[in-house]
């Protein structure tokens, strides 16, 4: 199997045609619509609480569901494009999920709308990994990485613009909107993904040839057992790991932000402008990956943003800072935070040949996801035992030293990579 090297990829601002263009977009946009949809119950989750006269913990499950239904959308969504071809797939998915959030606008109790979200994130997981590998694909070796980079920033934007769409839709027209809204957006997209994705399938299994894959036993050689196989071991462990940790961290800081907040003298509700804050860093972190990318390659410019969250959280750890100061130091954590979880995708994409990226990309996002199950959870665990939100804020400093550190392994394995495919080693 025919390594590929992360190391060195082109600008992201080199000239490609306009096809490339038309489906970026188209991908995009389906990313957005995914993290629309997932984070959907996150909006709802106060106005359901109030609504019902429940406790906002007794939500906790509809929560859990949708965490274990992405990660089983994530795994099994490289052995489904391998049947079902990518566009048919994306398609598939998407018309389930928008029905399935229509449909959620019937559930009455935790357990019904707890069912709805499983099923409905095992639709949304399928999408991703699915859309990331497209992308990719067609991109070529030379703007992969920044395609790839741009695409999965569909789920940032999405996710952060959608919360401003579901204040302004829940206070008029109450948190059923939100799911109708997650319903409508995603079918009115499904014609320009059809069009977009037309020869994306050609193109994958032209790739897959090119790189000595079998295809023939197209869902032997997507399989996750695969992405064990010979010199490719290592490097799924690292990914895997960059994953986990990147995605605790972040969502450990997301989740407890507020608190930390608070501390610092905010009121309670100003303080959920640090959830704003750090939803704009994200983005900004991703912006920062494109335009490093092309110079410094994939490893070298996360480690570059992971460096810039360490030294924003020390600060708000150990220094006297207050007011707009807390905030922009929390714009710098999430741009380094969050361009984490974007980065193992990339890192993904660019280890894996074309036959096993969907199941490479999905494989890393569902390990991803269980890091964001376990953050917030030991963010809870070091609260109750009296730790302070200062001091829980320098603790999240140590998954962040461990992600640079499998970054530079990861990078040192791409380089041994060309080295022997230049016949140097």
């Amino acid at each position: 199997m025919k390594p590929v090297s992360p190391v060195q990829i082109a600008s992201p601002l080199s000239v490609v045609d306009a096809k490339l263009w038309m489906l970026g977009l188209v991908c995009f946009c389906v990313m957005a619509v995914d993290g629309f949809d997932t984070a959907s119950i996150a909006y709802v989750a106060p106005t359901l609480a109030r609504e019902w006269n429940i406790a906002h913990a007794a939500l906790t499950p509809a929560f859990v569901a949708t965490s274990i239904g992405a990660v089983l959308g994530y795994v099994s969504s490289g052995a489904l494009v391998a049947r079902l071809g990518r566009r048919r797939l994306i398609v598939l998915a998407i018309v389930a999920f928008a029905l399935l959030s229509l449909g959620t606008t019937l559930a009455g109790s935790i357990m019904s709308i707890s069912v709805i979200r499983l099923v409905t994130a095992v639709c949304l997981g399928w999408a991703v990994p699915a859309t990331i590998s497209c992308i990719a694909d067609h991109a070529g070796e030379q703007t992969r990485a920044a395609a790839t980079i741009a695409a999965t920033t569909g789920l940032s934007a999405g996710a952060g613009l959608g919360g401003l769409l579901a204040s302004l839709l829940i206070a008029h027209h109450g948190w059923q909107s939100v799911f109708i809204a997650g319903g409508i957006l995603p079918l009115a997209l499904l014609p320009f993904v059809w069009v977009a994705l037309g020869g994306t399938d050609h193109r994958q299994h032209a790739d897959a040839s090119s790189y000595g894959v079998v295809t023939q036993d197209s869902a032997k050689s997507s399989s996750i057992a695969a992405l064990f196989h010979g010199q490719l071991v290592f490097q799924t462990i690292v990914i895997w790991s960059i994953a986990f940790v990147a995605f605790l961290v972040t969502y450990q800081f997301m989740f407890w932000v507020p608190t930390l907040l608070v501390s610092y003298g905010f009121s309670p509700a100003s303080a959920a402008l640090g959830s704003a804050a750090n939803a704009i860093g994200g983005i900004a972190g991703n912006m920062a990956l494109l335009l490093f990318v092309g110079r410094y390659g994939v490893q070298r410019s996360l480690m570059v943003t992971a460096c810039l969250a360490i030294g924003c959280i020390v600060c708000l750890g150990l220094l006297t800072v207050e007011g707009s100061a807390v905030l922009l130091l929390i714009v710098g954590v999430g741009a380094g935070t969050t361009s984490a979880c974007v980065g193992q995708a990339t890192l993904a994409v660019m280890a894996y040949p074309p036959a096993l990226r969907t199941t490479g990309v999905g494989c890393a996002a569902a390990a991803g996801r269980v890091g964001a199950v376990v953050g917030p959870a030991i963010g809870g665990i070091l609260l109750t035992l009296g730790f302070a939100p200062q001091r829980i804020v320098l603790v999240s400093c140590l998954p962040i030293f461990l992600i640079v550190g499998l970054l530079a392994i990861s990078q040192f394995q791409s380089r041994r990579a060309e080295r022997v495919c230049a016949g140097i080693d």
